[in-house]
């Protein structure tokens, strides 16, 4: 291995160990990465330039310990760089902001109206980001990497092949309009399979890595992790459950008996459920029944570790998730279906992921710090 190689491996293996075991002094570097100390004080001095590790202050010495100037502490400096995940839906935008450790450090979200173009639409995404990587503050041609979630269909190249939700980007590639206005590549994906990558790796589906979660909105979703991967399909259309009509199902249809009721309307069904209300308690069971359905075929199909359901209705999977498991019976083939840990946020959070990623693959030294 030449000189330069060599350097780079145990600049890398610094950088790893500050990631996983936190802060340490240079005496506890020297035991976990074998380097010797003149070795680890030119590398540390080359990622302190670099402002990709910062020494924390000592703490106040112990009267169990020999007096002499207390050792300092190096980290993965929190500030050298950030990443954005956004999620974008039909009544929503969420942004959240992180560092490279993956720490959410600004969130903003916007209230979307249903009347809003998808032209419109667009603008509110800018709008949002601009205020919440204001708050940290860094600049959007600053970032290390965004990653945008959509509803609909998201092809190989990034390009939105086909969104009911949001028909008018439709054949459009929004990530490369939204990189040439931040001046910062950045990736489209499906909004659900963002969603399930955060659920494995923070929320319900840790340690699990054959996985469905289920996005409960107005239109339920889908997305498969197998052994660890995302599964996209060909065309980037897996998931995309409510293009199968034997499994489509429209939620304010089933809850209200009217497809264009709005988002208020439909969670205020689960809301007087809840309270007691015999009717409302009726539609809710009427659409557990049809979103077991669904889930049982899927769970035939790919017999995953865990089901997770998330998305919009999320809020109130208490209510219907026992319901869910009844029907199921023994199709379950005993296999977990819990409620999202992540919420609404999961999308956005699976981008804050994604987009670390993304920022390890063009950068070796960003790769030590993020788990793969």
């Amino acid at each position: 291995m030449s000189p330069d190689l060599h350097r780079q491996a145990n600049t890398a293996t610094v950088l790893r160990t500050l990631a996983e075991h936190g802060p340490a002094s240079l005496a506890n570097l020297r035991k976990l990465t074998r380097l010797s100390r003149p070795t680890l004080e030119a590398i540390l001095g080359d990622l302190a330039s670099a402002h990709l590790v910062a020494q924390s202050e000592p703490g106040p010495a112990r009267r169990d310990v020999k007096a002499g100037r207390p050792a300092r502490n190096y980290l993965i400096n929190p500030d050298a760089g950030f990443v954005v995940g956004v999620d974008v839906g039909r009544h929503k935008i969420l942004v959240a902001v992180a560092d490279l450790t993956g720490a959410v450090r600004s969130q903003e979200r916007t209230e979307v109206s249903p009347k809003v173009s998808g032209p419109e639409l667009l603008d509110l995404v800018q709008q949002t980001m601009i205020i919440a990587a204001a708050r940290v503050p860094v600049r959007l041609d600053q970032l290390y990497g965004v990653a945008v979630g959509v509803p609909g269909a998201v092809d190989g190249s990034g390009r939105i092949t086909r969104s009911v939700v949001v028909p008018q980007w439709s054949g459009h590639d929004i990530g490369r309009v939204l990189g040439d206005w931040a001046g910062v590549p950045i990736i489209v994906r499906n909004d659900a399979n963002l969603a399930v990558l955060a659920e494995q790796r923070l929320g319900a589906a840790r340690l699990c890595r054959d996985v469905i979660y289920i996005l409960a909105g107005r239109r339920t979703r889908a997305a498969f992790m197998i052994n660890g991967t995302v599964l996209t399909g060909r065309h980037g259309e897996a998931g995309e459950i409510g293009s199968v009509p034997e499994l489509f199902f429209d939620t304010p249809e089933i809850l209200l008996g009217d497809q264009h009721a709005d988002s208020e309307r439909v969670t205020g069904v689960f809301a007087a459920a809840r309270l007691g209300d015999p009717d409302s308690t009726t539609r809710v069971r009427r659409f557990s029944a049809e979103l077991a359905r669904s889930i049982r075929f899927l769970i035939t199909v790919l017999d995953p570790e865990m089901v997770v359901i998330g998305g919009g209705l999320a809020a109130a999977a208490d209510q219907f998730i026992p319901d869910v498991v009844d029907d199921l019976g023994p199709a379950a083939r005993g296999t977990p279906v819990v409620g999202s840990e992540l919420g609404d946020a999961a999308v956005a959070l699976g981008g804050i992921h994604q987009a670390l990623l993304q920022a390890a693959a063009r950068d070796p030294m960003i790769a030590a710090v993020v788990p793969p």
